[in-house]
């Protein structure tokens, strides 16, 4: 099993346990430039910061829509990565899904909820 993650904003809290082998990278950016030669000039580098792509199965529908309403919401949120070994180190992240993060399962799964939750640190 993987480590017991949660996300918290002002109180509220959504617990989750991701499958195994989540994505962790650090967020990309590219810088662009002309020279008065009129080249371009384009650089790609790594920042300090960090990008999640955590899938998770089987969250109850109330932690799904909260979920789905801060993605909607683009809220700034507190991502604590492991509960059971560092459970007061968090990071401040937005949910950066371009949809819901998380749908409904299939079949006799009804009422559970299925994604990939998509963070990038702030």
């Amino acid at each position: 099993m993987a480590n017991l993650q949660k996300l918290v904003e002002d109180g509220t809290e959504v617990e989750f346990d991701p499958l195994e082998g989540y994505l962790v990278d650090r967020i990309k950016q590219i810088s662009r430039w002309r020279s008065t030669s009129n080249k371009l000039f384009s650089y790609l580098f790594s920042t300090n910061k960090s990008r999640y792509e955590i899938p998770v199965i089987d969250l109850v529908a109330v932690d799904a829509a909260q979920i789905n309403t801060w993605a909607k919401d683009n809220t700034e949120l507190k991502h604590y990565a492991d509960l059971i070994d560092s459970p007061a180190t968090y990071k401040t992240v937005h949910i950066m899904n371009e949809g819901d993060p998380l749908q409904m399962m299939e079949g006799e799964w009804k009422e559970r909820y299925e994604g990939a939750i998509i963070l990038e640190e702030v």
